[in-house]
């Protein structure tokens, strides 16, 4: 599966699982979130009768990441991206905040994971690999 086909998804959410920097095997980051129709279901997860997909999402290589807890996000309505809960930014202050403090001159994708509780940004030059890991 892509990261754009989760992007295309519409009527999930996402609860965030955990991150990690792995560094083995061409991932230098990966990311484990929860997904469901029923925002219920991810609280009460693992419960047999929640209907919950897990997705690891695994960046070669990243520049840059940031995990926020959703009290302390602030809506901004400058910013452009595609997706809901999984989101590509075409423009993010975190993105213009990047590529000046680090004066990147190459192309660099900020991707995004609204969960219900927090918020994740990374910042990469290569797209995620996403791998649907339900048990």
């Amino acid at each position: 599966m892509q990261f754009r086909d989760l992007v295309k998804e519409v009527g999930y959410e996402i609860s965030f699982e955990s991150i990690s920097e792995p560094r083995v095997d061409g991932v230098t980051l990966s990311v484990i979130v929860n997904r469901s129709e029923n925002a219920t279901d991810l609280l009460i997860f693992p419960h047999p009768e929640s209907k919950v997909t897990t997705f690891q999402i695994d960046f070669p290589n990243y520049i840059t990441y940031s995990v926020v807890y959703d009290d302390y996000t602030v809506w901004k309505d400058d910013e452009i991206y595609e997706g809901e809960s999984f989101r590509i930014y075409k423009k993010s202050n975190y993105l213009d905040y990047v590529k000046k403090s680090f004066r990147l001159d190459q192309h660099i994708n900020h991707y995004s994971l609204a969960c219900f509780e927090h918020h994740i940004d990374i910042i990469s030059t290569d797209k995620p690999i996403v791998t649907d890991i339900t048990l």
